[in-house]
């Protein structure tokens, strides 16, 4: 790399400097991901990791580093470099959840800095195909009458499609039996198999299943209906106030330079203008978050808490040691 073209980059690129001052020849950007390939917010992180690329220049490298629900390589993050070099794809459970699930030491409020919410995600109350449930009110109707009768999958401890069965189980008024699985993909092989009677699948694990014929899908969390699923009712419908969804965005260890994260999240906006970008978020029943960037992500991680500490109350989570 020439001194004309050096300069020329650095001028550019006000993200890069950092990381350049360190190698002339380039240096790797970190993008962690708190869970094992495959999942959802790895999605996410590939899509984000490629715009970046594309966008600023930056060689990013993908680092899956899963465990204790995210904590791990939420901690990775914090005690990394502020300079841009390392950041996270996070979902809710590591920042707005994470004090009611685990004994943190860190502060998420304090040790992270959001850049930008990149999409948003509905859950689906899902049954094997077999079932006899049609709707949800056939199920409601049965758990009452069953104490104990059903058993429910779910991701493992902690996880969304725990947290939000959980939440609709003690508002139906059912009583029931929880199976936890280690990641939402036995669980969700386990309920097409029939081996469980109900699953709280993020959307992007059930649509690839839609037209398989094993499944059937009884509700969604959001607030409307998703067009991804054409004619399921919202689960509000049936339990007045119903609502929940999940969430990945982009963040970065505090002390970040500001013209750093304003880099960032202007290039999330850009990614998120992309219709090759937005096509697959719509493949997969992601909502993107256009605007949501820096104080206006805090504040919707700030709302996050506040939703999630009486329902936390209500189903009696209690932090892991």
């Amino acid at each position: 790399m020439n001194r004309r073209h050096f300069s020329r980059l650095l001028a550019a690129s006000p993200l890069l400097m950092c990381p350049i001052a360190r190698s002339q020849e380039g240096s790797v950007t970190t993008l962690i991901v708190p869970y094992p390939p495959g999942g959802n917010t790895d999605y996410v992180a590939r899509i984000a990791s490629d715009s970046l690329r594309r966008t600023l220049g930056l060689s990013v490298v993908v680092k899956n580093q899963a465990g204790a629900g995210g904590t791990i390589a939420t901690e990775s993050l914090i005690r990394s470099r502020n300079d841009g070099s390392t950041l996270m794809i996070a979902s809710i459970g590591q920042v707005s959840l994470v004090r009611f699930l685990f004994n943190v030491r860190y502060d998420p409020l304090k040790d992270l800095v959001p850049v930008a919410n990149i999409a948003g995600n509905p859950l689906v109350l899902t049954v094997p195909s077999r079932s006899r449930f049609q709707n949800l009110a056939q199920l409601i109707e049965y758990g009452r009458a069953n104490p104990g009768a059903l058993t429910v999958a779910h991701g493992g401890e902690g996880s969304m499609s725990h947290m939000s069965v959980s939440v609709f189980l003690k508002r139906a008024g059912i009583e029931a039996a929880l199976i936890g699985y280690r990641g939402g993909a036995p669980a969700l092989l386990d309920t097409m198999g029939g081996t469980a009677d109900l699953y709280s699948a993020n959307i992007s694990e059930i649509l690839p299943y839609k037209e398989s014929g094993r499944i059937r899908f009884l509700g969604v969390s959001s607030a409307k209906p998703v067009p991804q699923l054409p004619g399921i009712p919202v689960i509000a419908d049936t339990i007045t106030g119903y609502q929940i969804e999940t969430w990945n965005g982009l963040f970065a260890p505090a002390g970040t330079p500001t013209e750093v994260i304003d880099r960032l999240a202007d290039a999330v906006q850009a990614m998120l203008r992309d219709p090759g970008v937005l096509s697959k978020f719509e493949a997969s029943g992601s909502d993107p978050r256009v605007g949501e960037v820096k104080e206006k992500f805090a504040h919707r991680i700030r709302e996050d808490i506040a939703l999630w500490t009486p329902l936390v109350q209500l189903i009696g989570v209690k932090p892991a040691n």
